[in-house]
């Protein structure tokens, strides 16, 4: 595979999404209803609230399952037919 399949491999169908709580902004794929994929576009501590707190309060950040407003925000852009979900 060339680089530029690799690239393709890993962008293709990525949405970007903006949080309805905080600056945050990632990019979204929907393989099927249960599967999501989530890329960050920065540090998520540097630009959501959750992440910061529970980073200061002594979290790993790569260890941190989500914040709750994101996956809200996220789930209204599938419900909104802004994210295809492929499967479905």
């Amino acid at each position: 595979m060339t680089t530029q399949e690799q690239r393709e491999y890993l962008t293709a169908g990525l949405v970007p999404v903006d949080c309805h709580g905080c600056p945050t902004r990632v990019l979204v794929r929907k393989s099927s209803a249960e599967q999501t994929s989530v890329q960050w576009t920065g540090h998520p501590a540097a630009s959501c609230p959750e992440f910061a707190a529970r980073v200061a309060a002594g979290e790993l950040s790569a260890r941190i399952e989500g914040c709750p407003k994101l996956r809200a925000s996220i789930e209204h852009a599938v419900a909104e037919g802004l994210i295809e979900v492929r499967d479905g």
